[in-house]
């Protein structure tokens, strides 16, 4: 039990209702439609094991908790936060942000808490490697937004 960040497959993305309503608020945007993920895209699940109070201090003190609430990371570029009136495993909507723009508010935050170069990757690499909160949820973060990116696929709390 507990809660994860993972990614969601093609076939997974297929069958999301929210699918086709993100592509209604990306187009409202005057942004492009996101097709999905790949086919070949890959893993990715780390267990949100400590708590966030720290990490949401850190954050706040870099102007960067919008992300905090989100239940979607997709890797299309747009300001702000997109809800979806579709329920999430976590809520009663599902809210989406981007993991360009997760990628640049976790970046500041990454040099303050010196996060160390070489982490591991891998399913469950940093739930298993990293003990301090703070550095766990900067890895956690910076490795989703980059993973999202580098394999075009969205990721979401399960």
């Amino acid at each position: 039990m507990g809660m994860y960040l993972v990614d969601i497959t093609a076939e997974g993305w297929a069958q999301k209702q929210c699918a086709p309503l993100l592509n209604e608020a990306l187009a409202a945007r005057g942004l492009s439609s996101y097709p999905g993920p790949a086919l070949t895209a890959g893993r990715f699940e780390e267990k949100l094991i400590p708590r966030m109070d720290d990490f949401a201090e850190v954050c706040a003190r870099h102007g960067a908790t919008e992300f905090l609430d989100a239940t979607l990371f997709v890797p299309v570029d747009f300001g702000g936060i997109i809800e979806l009136p579709v329920e999430s495993s976590y809520d009663d909507v599902t809210t989406v942000f981007s993991a360009q723009r997760l990628r640049a508010l976790i970046a500041p935050i990454a040099a303050e808490v010196r996060l160390p170069t070489g982490l591991p990757s891998g399913s469950m690499a940093l739930t298993t490697a990293i003990d301090d909160p703070v550095t766990f949820y900067v890895a956690l973060f910076q490795q989703a937004a980059e993973h999202s990116l580098r394999h075009g696929c969205p990721l979401a709390y399960s």
